[in-house]
């Protein structure tokens, strides 16, 4: 049985690549250059027209790119596991292919290349000259990854479930997700916010997860707000919810559309 899911999924691993990058060479390129566009752009806005410097260390785009890293892997796993069965309905028709063998193939193919392109960014960083680009706690690194992964997926199985009753729901669930964006700490440190702001802020566990993936990169970073054992629990439990109502509303979710 588990021989039979570890095929299947790594099948339609290959079948994503094909359909995610194409047959040449320039959809893995692409990988790439879009996340550099962004720092670019980002790095640009930040210190040109914000004109404002990193609160930490001596490099501004190591700064944002620690902040940038795990927040897009979260994001880019959540997306793509989201629209995971709506993009494989015809698969899923097939005896040997499951719901879950399309969700782990999404969310691995999608961890893996922003993984991969999250170290060539910081491994570019350290050569051009920035030495704080080489972690100095790689576990905390891992760690943070691991908990984005995590909330990313369950999340989006969340997603799969509520998109099968409501087929509108990513876009309203894009407006309600924005503020993440902005308040998940990609371009600032807690300790920047004031009272009762702060507060509110640390209920975010994206904001926890910056703040440990940061933390694998500045010795002297402040991490007196972290809460590890909030942001384990919040990753589970979502994890748990996302798996649960995919078992729950199975036949709904494979229903056509």
């Amino acid at each position: 049985m588990i021989r039979t899911h570890v095929r299947v999924v790594s099948a339609l691993i290959r079948r994503e690549m094909r359909a995610h990058f194409g047959e040449s060479r320039i959809g893995y390129l692409w990988a790439l250059i879009e996340p550099a566009l962004h720092l670019v752009v980002y790095l640009i806005f930040f210190t040109l027209v914000l004109k404002r410097n990193a609160p930490i260390g001596t490099s501004t785009a190591l700064f944002m790119m620690t902040g940038l890293i795990p927040f897009f892997l979260y994001s880019k796993v959540m997306n793509y596991v989201s629209q995971s069965i709506a993009s494989n309905r015809n698969l899923l028709t097939l005896p040997p292919v499951k719901p879950i063998d399309v969700i782990v193939a999404r969310a691995t193919l999608e961890s893996i290349t922003y993984l991969f392109v999250g170290f060539l960014m910081f491994l570019g960083l350290y050569i051009s000259g920035i030495a704080e680009a080489l972690p100095y706690d790689l576990l905390a690194v891992m760690e943070a990854c691991t908990l984005a992964i995590g909330i990313g997926l369950g999340i989006g199985m969340t997603n799969i479930v509520i998109q099968s009753f409501f087929h509108n729901w990513m876009s309203i669930f894009g407006m309600f997700s924005f503020p993440l964006w902005i308040f998940s700490g990609i371009w600032f440190l807690p300790d920047q916010v004031p009272q009762p702001f702060r507060e509110y802020m640390l209920y975010n566990p994206l904001l926890h997860i910056v703040m440990m993936f940061r933390a694998g990169f500045y010795w002297n970073i402040n991490s007196f707000y972290l809460d590890t054992y909030y942001v384990v629990g919040v990753s589970i439990l979502v994890m748990v919810v996302g798996f649960a109502l995919m078992q729950v509303a199975r036949r709904k979710v494979l229903e056509p559309t």
